[in-house]
């Protein structure tokens, strides 16, 4: 149950949207109004089908275990193992997630709708210190 003290939220698992997928993937959806986390256990020997995105930028951070990423790009396929600790934006890719290992590897997946404005100064800059 999401718990609410004045301007900041905790959410837990019981606050997503839950789904195990066909290929057995584990997905914890929380979708806000400007952005999508999603939390991802994928089984071991198991593949995600091929997507692409039209509006959607999504970043993938894998946090245990290892996962292969498959991308096309003008016709030819590549192919990159991703450990704990890396970050891919797939852009518009099409694209895969496979576990060839015999462990759980999990991942997160923030997926936002990109309105081409440069915020970075206002990412970089907006931390305020102080208790008040």
């Amino acid at each position: 149950m999401c718990v609410f003290m004045n301007n900041l939220k905790v959410y837990t698992k019981e606050d997503s949207i839950s789904v195990k997928k066909e290929n057995s993937t584990e997905v914890d959806y929380f979708i806000f109004d400007e952005y999508e986390i999603h939390l991802n256990k994928i089984p071991p020997h198991s593949i995600q089908e091929y997507h692409k995105h039209r509006a959607i930028d999504e970043a993938v951070i894998v946090v245990s275990g290892e996962i292969v990423l498959k991308w096309i790009e003008e016709g030819k396929e590549y192919s990159r193992t991703l450990t704990k600790g890396m970050i891919v934006r797939m852009g518009k890719a099409i694209h895969t997630i496979q576990n060839e290992s015999n462990s759980f590897a999990e991942f997160n997946v923030l997926r936002t709708v990109p309105t081409g404005k440069d915020n970075r100064e206002v990412i970089k800059n907006d931390k305020v210190l102080g208790r008040d």
